[in-house]
């Protein structure tokens, strides 16, 4: 089967890290191995950053067209929507240009979807969010005009055009077919997976000793790209409020940001953007991780966390909350709950015996996220959706 996926927003060749589209990175990079070995070639249409098209094979089975198309950098969303159009001129032309024909089309992310409709209007097409817009925030002014309404629109529209609309949870698909009916009947459920490497992280004592984290310091761990959502803010103001009360022993590591304006209280530092291949050292060094965001479809953070072996401390709606609450691996609060979360904090640091055994309930909860099965389900998947009389 020959499957063609339009991945504009991110490069699956680019190493992520905890920054702008990190996890869709990590989840293309899980994913298209798995695609390949079990016989489906997938051909990738990303934006280039050069000025000439580009081909890589980075596995066997797989091809990915570097589209060149004015993006600036830094990326930022705004920027990107600027030169979709470009991209969908100079992708029309690199598909032209090679002749191929594919039994089935996917797109990850709104501009994706938006970019394979126009390029392959009568193909197949395999669609996921990844995130809703309507979801990230609640006040509705804050969708009204400019590029939150265009996602908006673009995302309603797609959940019309889309043969299958994947979901990493069953919660996030109830939760998103309540505001797009048109997803009911095609919604379809497949978690990621977890890199075996973070259930083998290194040493907690050796990561401890790179990161300059003193023996008897207490570490709590925040990895999220800059974004108003991740209530990074209500995370370093309960720290603030642990840290008076507990001493210095309490440490606060920020990954994926840099040090805000207003700077941070004693004990707290940021680690700027991380590769995703430093994040299992940042697990193994921290007592617990902290997942404050309002809203996630999915969330990584807490699933890599968990298979090291590391609590982790989030709200208790979503995904997640509702996982944790019943099969352990972590505490949970009330969302916004700023109280929740510094008592949830507390709680953690002053029970060495809670931390071990959420310790051990987190790596329980984390064994079925696999990317052989994961990859499995998409096989089958992009099967069942690919054009009648099409390789199986």
């Amino acid at each position: 089967m020959r499957h063609l996926l339009v991945s504009y927003h991110t490069c699956p060749l680019e190493e992520p890290g905890v920054g702008l589209a990190g996890g869709m990175n990590v989840f293309l990079r899980g994913l298209l191995p798995g695609l390949a070995a079990r016989g489906i070639r997938t051909d990738v249409l990303t934006r280039g950053t050069g000025t000439e098209p580009a081909i890589t094979r980075p596995f066997p089975g797989v091809r990915i067209l570097h589209v060149p198309c004015g993006w600036k950098e830094p990326p930022s969303r705004e920027s990107a929507y600027e030169a979709l159009p470009g991209f969908v001129e100079e992708a029309r032309k690199a598909l032209t240009a090679s002749g191929r024909s594919y039994d089935v089309v996917s797109a990850h992310y709104w501009m994706s979807g938006v970019a394979a409709r126009e390029l392959t209007p009568a193909s197949p097409l395999v669609f996921m969010y990844h995130t809703v817009e309507a979801f990230k925030r609640a006040s509705p002014e804050n969708h009204s005009h400019g590029l939150p309404a265009l996602r908006m629109e673009a995302e309603e529209r797609l959940a019309g055009e889309a043969d299958r609309v994947v979901f990493f949870s069953g919660e996030d698909f109830a939760r998103t077919r309540g505001i797009f009916p048109a997803v009911w009947g095609k919604g379809v459920v497949i978690p990621p997976g977890v890199d075996d490497v973070f259930r083998h992280p290194p040493p907690r004592e050796e990561a401890r000793r790179r990161l300059g984290v003193p023996p008897e310091a207490f570490l709590f761990l925040l990895a999220a790209r800059p974004d108003p959502g991740k209530n990074v803010a209500s995370a370093v103001k309960a720290f603030r409020a642990l840290r008076l009360a507990q001493g210095p022993r309490m440490r606060l590591l920020i990954a994926g940001q840099e040090l805000p304006p207003a700077g941070l209280p004693g004990g707290a530092s940021c680690a700027g953007t991380v590769p995703h291949a430093g994040m299992p050292e940042l697990f193994s060094a921290a007592d617990a991780v902290l997942c404050p965001s309002g809203y996630e479809s999915f969330g990584l953070v807490p699933l890599e966390a968990m298979a090291a072996g590391v609590p982790v401390i989030l709200p208790d709606s979503g995904f997640w909350g509702e996982k944790i609450r019943s099969e352990g691996g972590g505490l949970t609060y009330a969302p916004g709950a700023e109280r929740g979360l510094l008592e949830a904090m507390g709680s953690v640091s002053a029970g060495e015996q809670m931390r071990i055994r959420l310790g051990k309930e987190g790596v329980r909860v984390a064994a079925p996220f696999t990317w052989a099965r994961c990859a499995a389900s998409w096989a089958k998947l992009l099967s069942s959706a690919a054009r009648p009389g099409s390789p199986r």
